[in-house]
């Protein structure tokens, strides 16, 4: 009991105290990770907008734009599918002309 009182009393002990407890909560703060602010924007629609300089400014717009890049992907695609199907069929010989006349 005697020595709380003298530990108490101490104006050293006690510096040293409020050093290390300001210290320590420093050192916590600067430990201490800011999470970032989670968005429920999904990552292309955010790159979309980055990446428009401006012209895109909200996130419908951003959907429509990828909706808009996705049909035309898709009537691109079709477009060279049945462009090179009918390509293939004139290239291959009628069956009739490989068979010789004389069997």
């Amino acid at each position: 009991m005697d020595e709380e009182i003298k530990i108490q009393g101490n104006i050293d002990i006690n510096q040293a105290l409020k050093e290390f407890e300001t210290k320590s909560s420093q050192e916590q703060m600067r430990q201490t990770i800011t999470a970032a602010p989670i968005s429920n924007v999904p990552k292309i629609v955010q790159l979309v907008m980055k990446y428009s300089g401006g012209a895109i400014k909200e996130e419908r717009q951003a959907e429509y734009v990828l909706l808009g890049f996705v049909v035309v992907a898709i009537i691109v695609s079709l477009f060279l599918v049945f462009k090179e199907g009918r390509k293939s069929r004139n290239i291959l010989p009628p069956i009739m002309d490989t068979i010789p006349a004389n069997i």
